[in-house]
């Protein structure tokens, strides 16, 4: 590979040829060296050098110090760890061969060991996509093979999409996902009832073909009980169809789950929060101990952790008795409650404001949002006061980790913290990333490593059929061949 590929000629005066060439030898380097970055993590791993304060595995150190996102960070770990087992998969990443998303799919596959030479053959000449498609199928082929009563998790996952929207994806097990068709079909009914409907559904008596009601019987035709004198009798087959659109339905479960059940007094997730923005000058009414802009006064409104809403929305918002509402100056962090010194334990308001504000362990780096601990800055036996200037949250880890003197924390004011270690560096939430100079690029690695070879379109019943065969293949010629025990 030429070095020249790799100057300082601005991209803009490249032909396309070139252009093309240098984008598709740039991604063979960078296969190469994520194999070498992935030796590296799994090295890291094996010695622990990640063990410290605060840190608690490989992907929590590359997440906190190479800026990578901790679930990317926990794929490079897994990867890492998995690609030393296997040295075809490894070489073909070392060369070039291989890009970095092929690789990560094919090590998910069952028994992979076994497997990667036919599948890193069968990856030079498809693409990425084609290959989660293929490994998407083996993994359901092979659970398939290890029995129908294999446990099946559900998992259901959720974000607000740019628009504002919540995007809700998820894959029921059987049982599971019977129980959620018929709480759909429960709530639609609750919500579209109307005047005349009955609370709830008359017996059939399936072999007459009738309804009964309390005027007397009536036919039944496509699962509709119409009584004899009662046309409002007339009663919609909501309880045997699950509706196409599930969404209005699935909302009203959660309007049921909301108003029937009761929750403690500190419970952010289980209430609609809304927080609402006014201007310093506006002024701000006492409402449960927080401030709450007034409806005049405010001028955004958002839900917690989630999108802005517009006039209508927060309107619609007020109307519900189980919304709570949060208000902030626009010049200040967030709610302010001060107790002073006049109480160490914070009560549930100024427990929620420090929640709101913080979120998760306030340590750089860690993000933990489960059991979190309430800490006073400066010691309440040192004069501390239980304020928000004063207190904040940390994870059970980081709280003993404190008081044993591996980190320390400054209060600054207006609800603002540092950290530092134990030799007084400040710790950054985000440490800044350096360049390596002197980078030369492998000459190992073809000019187009990366570009699948002969590929074409993704038979996905044969290519399944093949791999399996050669597989079974294999497994026959490693089993030794015992032939007929000889009689005596």
């Amino acid at each position: 590979m030429s070095s020249s590929m790799f100057d300082d000629t601005e991209p803009a005066v490249l032909s396309d040829d070139e252009l093309s060439s240098r984008v598709i030898g740039y991604a063979s380097q960078i296969a190469a060296l994520t194999s070498r970055f992935l030796d590296h993590i799994a090295e890291f791993d094996v010695r622990k050098i990640w063990v410290g304060a605060g840190i608690y595995s490989t992907a929590h150190w590359l997440s906190w110090f190479t800026g990578l996102a901790l679930r990317t960070a926990q794929d490079y770990v897994r990867v890492a760890r998995v690609l030393q087992t296997l040295p075809i998969l490894h070489d073909r990443l070392a060369t070039g061969r291989l890009s970095y998303s092929k690789v990560r799919a094919i090590t998910r596959v069952h028994d992979i060991e076994a497997r990667e030479e036919e599948l890193a053959r069968f990856a030079e000449s498809a693409s990425a996509g084609q290959i989660e498609k293929l490994v998407k199928s083996l993994r359901t082929i092979d659970r398939g093979a290890r029995g129908r009563n294999a446990a099946i998790d559900s998992r259901c996952t959720w974000k607000w999409d740019a628009d504002g929207t919540l995007v809700i994806a998820g894959r029921l097990n059987p049982v599971d996902g019977a129980r959620l068709l018929a709480g759909l079909v429960r709530a639609e009914y609750e919500r579209t009832r109307v005047e005349g409907d009955p609370d709830l559904p008359r017996p059939v008596d399936e072999a007459a073909g009738t309804v009964e009601s309390g005027d007397g019987e009536g036919d039944v035709a496509g699962g509709v009980g119409i009584a004899d004198d009662d046309p409002t009798s007339v009663r919609r087959d909501l309880w045997r169809h699950v509706p196409s659109n599930i969404a209005p339905a699935l909302v009203g479960m959660a309007d049921l789950a909301i108003d029937a059940l009761d929750m403690p007094e500190m419970a952010p997730g289980a209430e609609i929060l809304v927080h609402e923005i006014a201007e310093e000058s506006d002024d701000l009414r006492d409402d449960d101990a927080s401030e709450v802009a007034s409806e005049d006064a405010t001028r955004e409104a958002r839900l917690d952790d989630g999108p802005a809403l517009d006039d209508n929305q927060r309107d619609e918002m007020r109307c519900g008795a189980t919304v709570r509402n949060i208000g902030h100056h626009r010049s200040r962090r967030g709610p302010t409650l001060w107790w002073g010194k006049k109480r160490r334990v914070p009560n549930a308001a100024l427990v929620r404001v420090v929640t709101m504000r913080d979120r998760s362990c306030r340590h750089p780096g860690c993000g933990r949002t489960r059991f979190l601990h309430m800490h006073h800055v400066k010691f309440w036996s040192q004069g501390g006061t239980t304020d928000p200037d004063n207190l904040l949250l940390l994870c059970s880890e980081h709280h003993r980790a404190l008081h044993n003197g591996a980190f320390s924390i400054e209060a600054l004011g207006l609800q603002q913290f540092r950290f530092y270690d134990a030799s007084g560096r400040v710790l950054l939430d985000a440490p800044q990333i350096h360049a390596p100079g002197g980078w030369e690029p492998d000459e190992r690695v073809a000019a187009d490593g990366v570009v699948p070879k002969n590929g074409g379109r993704l038979q996905l019943g044969y290519a399944t059929e093949v791999l399996y065969a050669a597989w079974a293949w294999k497994a026959r010629r490693a089993t030794p061949d015992v032939g007929l025990a000889s009689v005596a």
